[in-house]
């Protein structure tokens, strides 16, 4: 029998590439460290985020996700028919598009399907409005699906996770179906958890909760063959003094997580305060940590 692999790669590792084959059961799966902190494990979903577009693109716009994008490009390498759920900016999409020709994605926030669709895409980019809970393709339209950092931002988890499979098509070669979430360690996620939300009284932010939900549901759905991965991504701030990267870090965050939360300003001091601290260690980034799960159907 082959021993089943847990190791992960790390920063300046070579990404996946699409022919790899998994080797973990949902058993490993929902032990691996990249899940933690096991401790805290929510037993019920949080309910979504609520993020507005000009909050995302505030966020995104400094977002440096180079393993993310090389990772995401190696998955997908040999399919032809991909969907990117919550495309964003379009940044994901426009790199798997520069590799196999053509990318899907569907985007729920109105500005940002408006932003895709005009001369920041290319045609090689099809761009729809909608949501991962109701996604308007046929059944097994897709033989890969991708959502990047969509889950903690869904109404209906157990739905939007049972779309991505309904539309993917389980007997092409290469199907897959790849989430990205915050892995253990995430930088970012310590400060929503350790600095926000003891302010706005939000729940613990637990994203390998809702990687194990989905690996669950994705098992019963006969996509049953897993492997993890990790990558490394940061929020850079390039500002001069650290005063001004930690005002203009918790003002990104803050419009990021806190739009038009009634206790904003209240988290935007709380983050400047923590945030002034985190660059006195790490100058000009907040790491954004990530766990990827792939799912291929099983044999």
């Amino acid at each position: 029998m082959t021993e089943a692999r847990t190791d992960t790669p790390v920063r300046g590792s070579t990404p996946p590439e699409s022919g790899d084959r998994s080797t973990l059961t949902l058993a490993q799966v929902l032990e691996h460290p990249a899940l933690g902190p096991h401790d805290r494990m929510p037993t019920r979903y949080r309910g979504p985020r609520r993020v507005g577009g000009d909050g995302w693109t505030g966020f995104a716009t400094r977002l440096e996700r180079g393993e993310e994008l090389s990772l995401i490009r190696g998955l997908t390498a040999a399919n032809r028919r991909v969907l990117d759920v919550g495309g964003g900016i379009g940044e994901l999409a426009r790199t798997v598009a520069a590799r196999i020709g053509h990318c899907t994605t569907i985007e729920p926030h109105a500005q940002l399907v408006e932003s895709m669709q005009g001369g920041t895409t290319s045609d090689a980019v099809s761009v729809f409005a909608g949501t991962a809970e109701d996604l308007p393709f046929p059944d097994n339209s897709f033989d890969a699906v991708y959502g990047a950092w969509v889950l903690p931002f869904v109404d209906d988890l157990d739905k939007a996770v049972t779309e991505m499979v309904r539309v993917c098509d389980p007997n092409h070669p290469e199907s897959k179906i790849v989430l990205i979430n915050g892995g253990a360690g995430s930088e970012v996620l310590k400060l929503f958890n350790e600095v926000c939300a003891p302010v706005s009284g939000d729940p613990y932010d637990h994203h390998g909760y809702l990687l194990a939900t989905a690996a669950r549901l994705l098992a019963e759905h006969g996509f049953d063959a897993f492997s993890l991965h990790r990558t490394e991504a940061s929020v850079r701030f390039d500002e001069e003094s650290r005063a001004e990267r930690a005002a203009t870090a918790a003002a990104v965050l803050t419009g990021f997580w806190y739009e038009t939360h009634p206790k904003a300003e209240d988290v935007r001091s709380a983050l400047e305060a923590a945030l002034d601290h985190h660059f006195s260690a790490r100058p000009h980034a907040i790491g954004d940590q990530a766990a990827i799960l792939v799912a291929r159907p099983g044999s």
